[in-house]
């Protein structure tokens, strides 16, 4: 009897590599067959001595790391056992308690019913999408607004229809021009995403006037409203304002927040506040058994103080609020040193960015070798349409870097727009 090696019939190592690769296109989904636009790698560093004024990335130094290892221990001494393994798919109890309290906080009023663990606000927009959206669906999104909502509409192949913003937030009156037409068409958007308070990327928030309109157009024409609200906690100047969930509880409104700016991002937690009756259909959705349960215990623990299950967190953002208003004035401040004649800006009353529009004729696509030749670097505006547009606009964040950077940065980069690119 002969006794054949169990590796006699594969190729050697040697011809497997001389192989030609599968032929991937014939592979591909629908949704990938057609190369997209660039992608946008979230990193915060560059080429050695570039000044990156692009992503919008939480300040390093703000991180509560002492406090975070302190609640680490703290969950592994006392509940290791609930914190390393799979946990309940909307989310552990402490977190839902914890959000419950800070949503109270705000004024509204939330059961656990209502709320979603998520990995980061980004696992939210994905599921809210994935809740509505057939290939071939239509939806409302603002012109410009955040790259990674646009990958995820591309990707669920939603049909978009693009609403233009101002400086007072989406235009109400463009918004119902676009129902109307779409109605004439024959076409029922399903969905509106907006980032009403401290856009991204334009930093301007939707007038206080303007809400309750945008609910009205979500009821009259029958679609839901997905609230991104990564932001409205770190507001350094003027009033807070109502969220849309806030003016329409158990309605039409879905919102997604983020602890990613207000903790740390790299905890990767986020949470949708939705009506009672769609949650089963989200928690179908979410097939990960349960976001991180151990950082969702070091959250909870971390957040809580002897006073309250959120003493420490509200400590916290308040601080933030302190640096990020430091950076944004540091940044407005160097705009108006530097800017030539043309360049305007927006003045954000929160959140991390400011959008700029370049002179008549410049292109801020163009610009852009010239400006990391300098020794700077941004993302063109034109990134942030669906349709096209954008071409004199650019995005600058002034979360991540220290002050004496952002105003450098901002020199760097209005002398190459001097300079004419």
């Amino acid at each position: 009897m002969t006794v054949a090696s169990g590796h006699a019939d594969r190729p050697d190592a040697a011809s497997r590599a001389g192989d030609a690769h599968p032929d991937y296109a014939a592979l591909f989904a629908r949704r990938v067959a057609e190369a997209g636009p660039p992608l946008m790698r979230a990193g915060a560093g560059g080429a050695a001595g570039v000044i990156p004024l692009t992503y919008g990335f939480p300040d390093p130094g703000s991180f509560p790391v002492a406090d975070l290892i302190e609640a680490s221990r703290a969950v592994l001494a006392g509940n290791a056992a609930n914190a390393l393994q799979y946990g309940p798919i909307a989310g552990p109890v402490s977190m839902l308690n914890l959000l419950v309290a800070k949503l109270a906080g705000e004024g509204i009023s939330v059961t656990h019913d209502n709320l979603v663990v998520t990995s980061g606000g980004s696992q939210g927009i994905d599921l809210v999408t994935h809740l509505v959206i057939n290939p071939g669906d239509t939806m409302l999104v603002e012109a410009p607004t955040f790259i990674g909502a646009l990958q995820t509409f591309r990707n669920a192949e939603a049909n978009l229809l693009e609403v233009p913003i101002d400086e007072h937030g989406l235009d109400v009156v463009a918004l119902e021009n676009v129902l109307l037409k779409a109605r004439a068409d024959g076409v029922r958007p399903k969905l509106l995403y907006t980032i009403p308070t401290f856009h991204n990327p334009a930093g301007v928030t939707l007038a206080a006037e303007r809400r309750p309109r945008v609910i009205e157009l979500a009821r009259e024409y029958g679609f839901l409203i997905l609230e991104d609200d990564a932001y409205s906690e770190l507001r350094f100047a003027g009033e807070p304002l109502p969220s849309l969930y806030s003016l329409d509880p158990e309605g039409c409104v879905i919102q997604v927040r983020t602890f990613s700016k207000i903790l740390a991002a790299g905890l990767r937690l986020g949470y949708l506040v939705t009506p009672a009756p769609l949650l089963s259909r989200l928690l179908q959705l979410k097939v990960d058994v349960g976001t991180s349960p151990f950082g969702n215990h070091v959250a909870a623990t971390y957040a809580a103080d002897a006073a309250s299950l959120t003493g420490r967190l509200d400590t916290h953002i308040l601080e933030l609020r302190a640096i990020y208003r430091e950076r944004r004035d540091a940044m407005l401040g160097a705009l108006t040193e530097y800017a030539p004649d043309g360049v305007t800006w927006t003045v954000p009353e929160g959140g991390f960015f400011t959008w700029l529009t370049l002179p008549e004729g410049m292109d801020a696509a163009k610009i852009g070798p010239a400006a990391q030749a300098a020794g700077v670097s941004f993302i063109p505006g034109v990134s942030y349409f669906a349709g096209g547009g954008g071409a004199r606009n650019l995005r600058l964040a002034f979360s991540y870097l220290p002050p004496d950077q952002l105003v450098e940065g901002v020199r760097r980069l209005m002398s190459v727009v001097s300079g004419g690119g």
